[in-house]
């Protein structure tokens, strides 16, 4: 079990092993902030430990580390799935060729929480796969989950015809599959970039962690939608201990058929709440977590939830354990093929509760039972069963709003651009629907049926679209519905992430600050935006801003490492487009930066 922090899961997960780069990732997710997927380029590549909410506070380091991910991490996310985000920023612009929204084909959601990493070796181009299966989504959510986390080489490319490793090949057909859920069609680079870490996942075996034999199997459930006989995820058992936020009473019922003679639960008191009377008598013992558990760490971390969030299965026969970890909750959504579900399973000898060796239930509970209380039935309110129709009422409003064609329209203006959302939203009796750009305060939303359009600068415009449903019927104040939407956009201009650039650029001083950090790699810019003078004339601050005094760190990289100086060229080309950008370039500096570029130019062409 992970501490609840998403960040140190995040980085850990994708950051290289010694000797190696990332290469590219694939992120599922049934939920995501925006936030989240600007941190972990930034997290990744510039190898931080430093606070996530410290590192967003630079939209300069966060560009840069955008820029060159570029192509490398990769998103997907249910329609549904996309949170609004806490803070409006114009860098949402960059993460639009990253985020994609797909659907579940059994009119689920998709919810499967696997990220796969391909790392390259710096000195021998060798490949290394990653793969974790778990059950948190990318969230800032502070929440009790659990990870399972293998990395392995491919194995030898297998002869025409040959079956893929039967372990791995369920991941490789979710990774091969997604260009074909994806709400919007992929550009076909990324298309291909998926067939071929398919076809890479589909002969590599992932070894279980040190306690567990040989090999993980991945299960991965609906991709063919609800056909078929459902998931029996324990078939035979002697004892079930089973671990999950939501639970139904198809799920349950499912996991007490294995005829296991000890059955254990632990669960959320409000979904354990709502199960039909009797649901439980097989249950000898059902826990929820105490409320010390559930309690939010005081170190000044943003979070929503700190709740149990873990999903997994363990089941005893004959001294063996099995388990299975990951995405899929105790329901029949998940169990049926309705969602898109993906679970780990590895297998060892179960042992004892205080034996150093063995993987058992007795085990795992004398560390996690201690944050366990037994469960006491509450008498839900009258009231409640208002509020969760008028609930469904909302969320049957987004998924027709999810249905509709929808797109975004930006025009040229003379002063401002025009961004307009256009088609029609749902009409529902009580419901009504607030829209607005992402990288506006919701303060500016327009509630439909009024026109959806605003004038916009140029780093505003996005494909990123928030919407606010809010039940209007009724005494009770209910929680609105809120999601962001990426649609279609047409209109967008190609110069929107240089006109970013410029807005955080916006000096002479700050550009040649940045640019020497720049030279010293990612680190470097790191300690530059979090550590820098706050006021830009204090002692020594101009002395160290001298455009000379680049010559040399530009001759040294010039001569180590000239792949370093791609970014510098690319920081350049866009600010000496016009006139604007050219203005925070000194002069001194456009004369050094040309001779340096010319000699490599001249060095590339021999």
């Amino acid at each position: 079990m992970l501490s609840p922090d998403a960040r140190q899961v995040a980085t850990e997960i994708l950051r290289p092993p010694a000797g190696y780069t990332l290469d590219r990732t694939v992120l599922t997710s049934y939920s995501l902030d925006l936030e989240v997927v600007l941190a972990l380029p930034l997290a990744v590549l510039a190898q931080s430990d430093r606070g996530v909410e410290e590192l967003l506070e630079d939209p300069l380091l966060l560009l840069e580390a955008l820029r060159e991910a570029s192509g490398r991490v990769q998103v997907f996310v249910d329609a549904s799935g996309i949170a609004l985000p806490r803070v409006q920023r114009e860098l949402y612009a960059a993460l639009e060729a990253s985020v994609h929204p797909v659907r579940a084909p059994g009119e689920g959601v998709f919810h499967p929480k696997v990220w796969v990493a391909r790392f390259t070796g710096e000195q021998d181009g060798r490949v290394l796969l990653r793969v974790a299966v778990a059950s948190r989504n990318l969230t800032f959510d502070r929440s009790w989950d659990v990870a399972l986390v293998s990395e392995a080489e491919p194995g030898a490319e297998a002869e025409p015809g040959a079956e893929a490793e039967p372990g791995s090949e369920p991941l490789a057909a979710l990774v091969r599959g997604l260009p074909g859920l994806a709400v919007q069609p992929l550009a076909r680079p990324l298309t291909e970039d998926l067939a071929s870490l398919a076809e890479e996942l589909g002969r590599t075996r992932f070894p279980a962690p040190e306690g567990f034999d040989g090999a993980i199997d991945f299960h991965v459930l609906g991709l063919g939608g609800p056909r078929g006989a459902p998931w029996r995820p324990v078939t035979e058992a002697d004892r079930v201990l089973a671990v999950a936020p939501f639970v139904d009473r198809r799920g349950l019922d499912t996991l007490a058929a294995s005829g296991a003679g000890s059955l254990a639960l632990i669960g959320r008191d409000e979904a354990l709440d709502a199960l039909p009377e009797g649901t439980l008598a097989h249950w000898e013992d059902v826990q929820v977590l105490q409320e010390a558990a559930l309690a939010e760490a005081d170190d000044g971390t943003v979070g929503r939830s700190a709740g149990l969030h873990a999903k997994l299965i363990a089941a005893e026969r004959g001294g063996r354990a099995s388990w299975l970890i990951g995405s899929a909750n105790l329901t029949r959504a998940a169990f049926s093929g309705r969602n898109v579900e993906v679970m780990a399973e590895l297998s060892g000898a179960a042992g004892s509760a205080d034996s150093e060796r063995g993987v058992g239930i007795d085990r795992f509970l004398a560390g996690f039972q201690r944050l366990c209380t037994p469960y006491q039935a509450s008498q839900r309110p009258e009231a409640e069963d208002e509020a969760a129709a008028a609930r469904r009422e909302l969320e049957a409003a987004r998924d027709d709003l999810l249905e509709r064609d929808l797109a975004v329209r930006c025009e040229a203006g003379e002063a401002v651009w025009r961004w307009r959302l256009a088609g029609q939203l749902p009409e529902r009796e009580g419901v009504a629907i607030d829209v607005w750009p992402v990288t506006l305060p919701a303060e500016q939303a327009r509630t439909w049926p009024e026109e959806p359009a605003w004038g916009l600068s140029m780093q505003q415009l996005t494909a990123f679209v928030a919407f606010r449903l809010r039940w209007l019927e009724g005494e009770e104040e209910l929680e609105p519905v809120t999601l962001v939407a990426k649609l279609p956009a047409q209109g967008l201009p190609e110069a929107r992430m240089q006109r970013i650039l410029r807005t955080v650029i916006d000096s002479p001083e700050r550009f040649l600050a940045f640019l020497r950090a720049l030279l010293g790699g990612l680190e470097d810019v790191a300690d530059w935006a979090l550590e820098r003078p706050a006021d830009p004339d204090s002692a020594g601050w101009g002395e160290r801003l001298e455009a000379e005094t680049l010559l040399e760190d530009l001759l040294r990289a010039a001569a180590r490492e000239p792949e370093r100086l791609e970014t510098v060229r690319r920081v350049m080309d866009d600010l000496m487009a016009d006139a604007e950008g050219r203005e925070v370039v000194p002069e001194q500096l456009r004369a050094i930066w040309q001779a340096v570029d010319g000699a490599l130019q001249e060095e590339s062409q021999r």
